[in-house]
């Protein structure tokens, strides 16, 4: 439940700011007769995210045995491939997310080309909504009976609510710190899922190596508890996990937060120190 509310409250704060975004450039250009072209984007781009979701369970359903499991790890695969870029896009773009914005409205605007705003809205949205029906699909079934599904409409509810609130209080949101924080935690429930994959790969023969166990906590916390269950959905736990799985796990979370981070944190750091350095 926890990894669902997660991934739809970033995933929804990210759309719900953006489409406010979008909508406050235009009412500060005084084109408010525009917005419905955002909507239109937007609404459109929602309904497709909700067709494709519903496609890949239908895919799911038709799928029994091996052929399942195999279903399983190429939708998890392409998650986590999907999931890993627009971290670290979103990272990147979001300290001018709103002067590139700005530029594309004003150019569509220029060029009476209002669908281009219908576009630039639906391009925005269909990412997210896309990302998140894979990511939803693939942690889903990893960690089935935990709740997800009900945690991922409670993300998304908080997530319209919060963004509400900073909209109509006109709260200034760190954008890039709140992608930072976020993407880390998604990235941790990305590792788990990777550690997943890699023991169904194991469990098919496709990767017969790095079998042996690690260690078994399966009398401390079973897979099958409930607090296995939801440890397992949020940070990939496995009682009893193999070498392979753990050497994949720490092998992700490192590279990705070693590339979401040095190119903020460690940079903000190095120029502080190099400015301290130069005073003395």
């Amino acid at each position: 439940m926890f990894a669902g509310i997660l991934i739809t409250l970033r995933e929804g704060i990210e759309a719900f700011l953006v489409v406010g975004i979008l909508l406050g450039i235009l009412s500060k250009m005084n084109q408010r007769d525009k917005h419905r072209y955002i909507w239109i984007g937007s609404g459109a781009a929602i309904a497709l995210s909700g067709l494709i979701a519903y496609l890949i369970q239908l895919l799911s359903i038709n799928f029994e045995g091996t052929n399942a499991e195999i279903f399983e790890v190429v939708v998890a695969a392409i998650a986590i491939a999907i999931l890993s870029y627009m971290v670290l896009w979103m990272n990147k773009q979001s300290k001018h997310l709103k002067s590139n914005f700005e530029k594309q409205i004003t150019s569509a605007l220029n060029n009476n080309q209002m669908w281009g705003l219908v576009l630039l809205a639906f391009v925005t949205i269909i990412r997210e909504g896309i990302e998140t029906a894979l990511f939803l699909t693939a942690v889903n079934s990893s960690a089935k009976g935990s709740g997800l599904m009900l945690g991922a409409f409670a993300g998304l509810l908080l997530a319209a609510i919060v963004s509400y609130l900073l909209v109509k209080a006109a709260i200034r949101l760190n954008l890039r710190m709140f992608f930072l924080l976020t993407g880390s935690m998604v990235v941790v429930i990305a590792a788990g899922l990777a550690s997943h994959v890699t023991m169904a790969l194991q469990d098919l023969g496709i990767l017969p190596f790095g079998n042996l166990i690690a260690w078994n906590l399966s009398s401390f916390i079973s897979d099958e508890s409930l607090l296995g269950k939801l440890l397992h959905a949020f940070i990939g736990y496995v009682a009893a996990p193999t070498v392979l799985q753990l050497l994949v796990y720490a092998a992700y979370i490192a590279a990705m937060l070693h590339v979401l981070w040095n190119g903020s944190i460690l940079k903000s750091f190095k120029k502080q120190l190099n400015a301290v350095m130069a005073d003395k």
